[in-house]
């Protein structure tokens, strides 16, 4: 009786200890594109800027849906938007085990590659309880995109400045607007 008792115990300690609870699983994440651009003042008086003050136009990538692979929770955004030739794919990633989540961005090309500067990963940036809530990240656009973003974009005094991927926790995000 007395050995059966303290396999009891050891079993409690251990249920308790969360040894056979599966892992925590990451929360959900918005992602968007944001273009940001300017546009040229033509009447402007001297010693004025010739430019506006910068502004942007956004695109929402899809929502995060939970997965699984290897062991590991994962949160994931896969998708693409109308006005870039890429294909995002973001998530957050807590191995089996593990108390450290990891944050993986890749922006690949038509042809699946990644573009100069990805994939990048490291450890997930995202939290409710500090100063960062949102991580950007500079997609790179060659001048033939540029333009063609301007073109399809932008109105005609407005000139595009640079793009970026946004990946997020917080309510500011269209892809979060969309899921209430």
């Amino acid at each position: 009786m007395w050995l059966f008792g303290l396999l009891f115990t050891g079993m409690l300690a251990l249920s308790a200890s969360g040894a056979t609870q599966p892992p925590r699983k990451p929360g959900p994440f918005a992602c968007e594109i944001r273009y940001h651009f300017r546009e040229h003042i033509r009447d402007a008086e001297p010693g004025e800027k010739p430019v506006s003050a910068a502004s942007h136009e956004r695109e929402a990538l899809p929502l995060s849906r939970a997965a699984v692979a290897s062991g590991a929770s994962v949160q994931l955004v896969e998708g693409r938007v109308r006005h870039l030739p890429y294909r995002f794919v973001v998530r957050i990633v807590r191995p089996k085990g593990a108390r450290q989540e990891t944050l993986e961005v890749n922006i690949l090309d038509r042809s699946g590659k990644p573009l100069a500067g990805f994939p990048q990963r490291m450890p997930n940036p995202l939290t409710r309880t500090g100063d960062s809530t949102r991580k950007d990240f500079e997609v790179p656009v060659s001048d033939t995109l540029t333009k063609k973003i301007e073109k399809s974009l932008l109105a005609r005094d407005q000139f595009l400045t640079h793009v970026t991927l946004i990946v997020g926790i917080d309510d500011d995000f269209l892809s979060s607007a969309r899921a209430r």
